[in-house]
């Protein structure tokens, strides 16, 4: 396949255990590990898996943060055929229960703690029944595939794998019977199922497969200027597509080493940098303004930084000037993209003027189509014009898992995918995002859809109404304002409202505002018009801010 040599992200970890076998692939903290031994831990598992009965398209989610753990875990599901449901480690009940029944989740790999949050509490709070069932034996009508919880824990639970036992229960398989699985795999095979939120409320699995993200992280690596043997400091999560292509599925591909943080902290990710001498960086505007902003910034050698990639929100010029001069980060590219197109659509090339990389996100992949069309006739525009922005190409996904309805609403019939983000291409044929169709905001770089937290909020017994618009922030880019109508007779306050969502939905998604209203502006057709609560939230805002 192309210049991968591989086909599969099965054989993207066992070409890496041939040919840079005593590299380092990932440093984590006190732990080292050599490609051969992430292959040999992932083999190992993999065997434990075929142990358990794990069939070719097993859907099978992972719930663990960024750690060794997580990447053998990845790499033994893409071994055994299984198809990956990578889960937020900020998701709560809700969103849990939810993601596990819609993908047919046969088998949750999950950790017990993380940031203070008891997930071993919140699996036995959805599932009480698993306490008192054998392992692999779980059987309950809420999710009627799920049959394995698997948890990376020195403790053992009731019911639960300890990600050991799997590990151990490996070396009773026979290698043959592995390879003969890794056989039957094949490029266009779906191999990840990632879920992001819709406009509808109700989050969507984008069915992603071995050939998309192979050919799409090898693109943008061209695009960087990768080179054997980088280092990849990567912050954001690897269960979002950011933070696995730019650390360890590109790391694997070019023999380099992902050095991961469990969770951002500015001066930990300053530390990692210069003492792995990491070669790499990667994240969002926000992540660059808090390691700049850093007291502690000018103390640290960031020498070793060569290349970089800035995404998921909009970047000021002053940001991508401040990290040229002060990261000294030449080979920056800005890019974006979205889930539905496996990850990134454009990307700017190694030596763009700055004036590039700050005021556009650059040209389409290779074999990568864009256009802009006329929102309200569908027609093709031309350049310099705002519209909506359409892709076509290998990077679009092949559909929203078990959503047949929502797929076809993205699609044109001659294959083109709505984005419903707004956008203009320039004379030079580079793409500048200018806004979006939906409602959609991006808090601290992570999506977060009105109509599913408005979805929740509802369940609130004194909301009647609710709206939700995102304003700008700081330090987030964008927080959610919730415009709240109670019904007749409540009365609640602001810490209220908040108080409610804390515990059940992730924190970006919490409104930081919430402004109590009468009734909303509505259309002919009873619609609510959120470009007036915009400028309504946009005045409250102002109002607050100069208090």
């Amino acid at each position: 396949m192309m210049e991968v040599g591989v086909t599969t992200l099965a054989g993207l970890i066992d070409r890496a255990a041939d040919e840079y076998a005593k590299s380092e692939a990932i440093v984590f903290e006190r732990e080292r590990l050599t490609y051969h031994e992430l292959y040999n831990q992932s083999s190992r598992l993999a065997k434990g898996l075929l142990k358990l009965g794990i069939k070719k398209g097993d859907k099978m989610a992972l719930w663990i943060n960024n750690c060794p753990e997580w990447e053998y875990c990845e790499y033994a599901i893409f071994k055994v055929g299984g198809v990956m449901v990578p889960l937020n480690t900020r998701f709560k009940l809700e969103e849990l229960a939810y993601i596990l029944g819609q993908s047919d989740a046969t088998t949750l790999i999950m950790t017990d703690k993380f940031l203070g949050i008891d997930f071993i509490e919140m699996i036995y709070e959805l599932i009480p029944q698993l306490k008192n069932t054998l392992k692999g034996k779980l059987d309950v009508s809420q999710f009627p595939f799920l049959k394995n919880i698997i948890c990376k824990s020195e403790k053992t639970y009731p019911g639960i794998f300890g990600l050991d036992e799997v590990l151990v229960s490996g070396d009773t398989v026979d290698d043959k019977m592995l390879k003969e699985r890794q056989q039957m795999i094949k490029g266009e095979d779906v191999v990840c199922i990632p879920y992001t939120s819709g406009t509808t409320g109700f989050p969507k699995g984008v069915m992603t497969t071995n050939f998309q993200y192979l050919k799409e992280v090898h693109d943008i690596a061209m695009r960087m200027g990768i080179r054997e043997g980088d280092r990849f400091c990567t912050v954001t999560p690897f269960s979002f597509n950011f933070g696995n292509f730019f650390g360890p599925l590109m790391a694997t591909m070019f023999g380099g080493c992902v050095v991961p943080l469990a969770f951002f902290d500015p001066e930990k990710a300053l530390e990692v940098i210069e003492k792995e001498k990491c070669t790499n960086m990667m994240g969002t505007p926000t992540i660059y303004i808090e390691l700049l902003r850093h007291p502690k910034f000018a103390n640290y050698d960031l020498t070793s930084l060569r290349t970089g990639v800035i995404g998921a929100a909009p970047s000021p010029v002053k940001l991508i000037e401040d990290i040229f001069e002060k990261m000294g980060i030449k080979g920056l590219v800005a890019a974006y993209g979205m889930t539905e197109n496996s990850g990134a659509t454009t990307v700017t090339q190694i030596g763009d003027p700055l004036e590039v990389i700050a005021t556009t996100v650059g040209k389409p992949l290779p074999d990568v189509e864009i256009k802009i069309i006329d929102p309200e006739s569908g027609q093709d525009i031309g350049r310099e014009q705002q519209g909506e922005l359409c892709t076509r190409g290998y990077i679009v996904m092949k559909g929203y898992y078990k959503m047949p309805e929502e797929t076809a609403k993205v699609f044109s019939d001659d294959g083109w995918c709505h984005t419903g983000d707004l956008g203009v291409i320039d004379k030079e044929g580079n793409l500048k995002i200018t806004g979006r169709l939906k409602d959609m905001f991006i808090s601290g770089g992570t999506n977060v859809y009105p109509a599913e937290v408005e979805n929740f909020l509802f369940k609130h017994p004194k909301i009647k109404q609710v709206s939700i618009i995102g304003v700008p922030d700081k330090k987030m880019g964008e927080v959610g304002m919730a415009f709240v109508i109670l019904k007749k007779g409540e009365e609640s306050t602001a810490e209220e409202i908040i108080e409610f969502c804390k515990g059940k939905i992730a924190n970006y998604k919490i409104p930081k505002y919430v402004e109590f209203v009468e009734g909303f502006p509505l259309t002919a057709i009873g619609k609510v018009q959120k470009f007036k609560l915009r400028e309504m939230a946009l005045d409250k805002l102002k109002f607050l801010l100069s208090k």
